[in-house]
């Protein structure tokens, strides 16, 4: 992911914010670091994919999917709005995929296939926390 019009102290912030939830499990995987003139690329993940904010990996045979230690999109989610309060300017991007203060957060998408959706909203262990978001 960039981010634009933020510090790397912005998005440690964030990261301090975000871990108040998710017990204390969330951290960069790939730490700010600058690239160009203006944009920060950075990741994140969590330490224990056995604790709060994990993703989970398809389901196979009625199956829940393995864990992994990638961030869920709750936790995303939960990492731009901290963002976004402590800078209201800043600017996401992900592949295509703009997110800034306004618009594009908290947009869910299909990770499975057309026979087989499967939403990064449920991709995880965060249960009925993601019908709250939309």
């Amino acid at each position: 992911m960039y981010a634009k019009n933020c510090s790397a102290e912005d998005l440690r912030k964030a990261l301090y914010e975000v871990n108040k939830k998710y017990a204390r499990n969330v951290c960069f995987n790939q730490f700010p670091e600058l690239r160009g003139s203006n944009r920060l690329i950075f990741t994140i993940k969590v330490r224990d994919s056995r604790k709060p904010g994990h993703r989970r990996g398809f389901p196979h045979n009625g199956k829940k999917g393995k864990r992994l230690a990638h961030a869920c999109w709750h936790v995303h989610g939960d990492f731009f709005d901290a963002l976004f309060e402590i800078n209201p300017d800043a600017v996401i991007t992900s592949g295509k995929r703009k997110i800034t203060a306004s618009q594009g957060n908290w947009i869910d998408q299909n990770i499975g296939s057309m026979v087989q959706p499967y939403m990064f909203s449920e991709a995880c262990d965060c249960g009925s926390q993601s019908s709250l978001f939309g």
